[in-house]
């Protein structure tokens, strides 16, 4: 690897979500390691963070998915190439890739990518699309299980696979720097009561990270007589629209008093251990973040059975539930949701404290930021090693 590296990291926006997060990270570990970290985006919440540790970014429109905006941010992308003698491009989302496929192949640079969510293929144009991901000198797979769709959608051969699972900032998420103070502060500005069960839904409000179906849960809740609930939906709004309808939806179920929508949360560490429960229940996730750092706050968690909730949660049948950090339920089966709240609700404070150190223990053995920063720089050494022996991608 050379003495001093250029890594270029492509994405849409840098706004608060998990690949974002990701390449931030490597940004930094880049910066620490004393190499270059550029990060090209349309801008967002994070984008001002990379400063403080010494990477820079590069405003360009990568959020276009129109084809002649990503032939021109291809070109734009080549001139930062060149200009900054850039060394890797690592491209973390479709449009982007593509722009950065050409562009590495223009000026004949390693393309690595990381393939973060399980995007739908319904038609042959579709495959061809997120094909791209697969079309780089190594895939990163954020999950054994994504690792295994990349092999069975692309043909990909092993040896241009890495799984590097996603990971948590222990420093952070640090159960032993709350305060009683930080705590006080996140419930009021949430309006929790004094006997109100929280239960926190972390991530953009979109259909796909399945608000619905919660909503639909607690109406069930709500007609089986429980109350003193208040659900937490903690994220960007992406769809007004969306958040509209679940506003409507709960309204109608009676428990729109329960629903919170407190947009982006600074404090999230204390933000999940003020929860009696965390859920993750999306249909498509490549490694969900989210059920990582509640785990680390020692909060059960609840997962749907898509892609790999299995991997980042202890569930039952895979371990005992004595072993468990928390349950599984089908996705988009609300009644089976309410049923597993109605479980969790129902535990002793000695019993949901266990399952809560499970999950510490569990996420903080397997999912470190150290694993994920130093088996990435390893991924970039050896594409560069495989590219000097003239080894590259097809």
């Amino acid at each position: 690897m050379p003495e001093r590296l250029t890594v270029l990291q492509v994405i849409p926006r840098m706004r608060a979500g998990g690949a974002e997060l990701g390449c931030l990270q490597v940004a930094e570990a880049l910066v620490k390691k004393g190499h270059r970290a550029l990060v090209a985006s349309q801008g967002g919440r994070l984008a001002d963070r990379l400063a403080e540790f010494g990477a820079e970014h590069i405003t360009l429109p990568l959020a276009t998915k129109n084809p002649l905006g990503i032939l021109s941010n291809a070109n734009k992308l080549a001139d930062i190439i060149r200009r900054e003698n850039v060394d890797i491009i690592h491209a973390r989302s479709r449009a982007p890739a593509w722009s950065a496929l050409w562009a590495a192949r223009k000026t004949n640079i390693a393309f690595v990518t990381t393939y973060h969510s399980e995007y739908s293929e319904k038609n042959r144009v579709k495959n061809w699309y997120n094909s791209v991901m697969a079309r780089s000198d190594t895939v990163i797979a954020v999950s054994d299980y994504m690792a295994h769709l990349i092999r069975t959608r692309y043909a990909t051969p092993e040896e241009r696979i890495a799984v590097i699972h996603r990971a948590f900032d222990p420093d952070r998420f640090d159960l032993n720097s709350l305060t009683q103070e930080r705590l006080d502060d996140v419930k009021r500005s949430l309006g929790i009561e004094k006997d109100d069960r929280v239960l926190i839904l972390a991530g953009r409000i979109t259909p796909r990270k399945a608000q619905q179906y919660l909503v639909e849960a607690l109406g069930l809740l709500k007609a089986r007589g429980q109350n003193n609930i208040v659900a937490v939906l903690a994220g960007e709004i992406e769809k007004p629209e969306f958040k509209t309808k679940l506003e409507t939806e709960a309204e109608r179920l009676g428990v729109r008093e329960w629903l919170r929508f407190p947009g982006h949360v600074g404090d999230m560490p204390a933000a999940y251990r003020i929860s009696d429960i965390s859920l993750n229940i999306s249909e498509q996730e490549g490694l969900p973040r989210v059920a990582i750092e509640s785990q680390a706050m020692g909060v059960p968690l609840i997962v749907s059975d898509t892609g790999p909730g299995r991997e980042v949660a202890l569930t039952a049948p895979d371990v005992a539930p004595d072993a468990a950090s928390g349950l599984r339920v089908p996705y988009a089966d609300a009644k089976a949701l309410a049923d597993a709240i109605e479980k969790m609700l129902s535990w002793s404070d000695a019993e949901r404290e266990a399952c809560g150190k499970r999950g510490s223990d569990h996420v903080r053995a397997r999912f470190t930021l150290e694993q994920l920063t130093s088996k990435t720089l390893a991924v970039y050494e050896r594409v560069l090693a495989r590219r000097r022996h003239g080894k590259t991608a097809a």
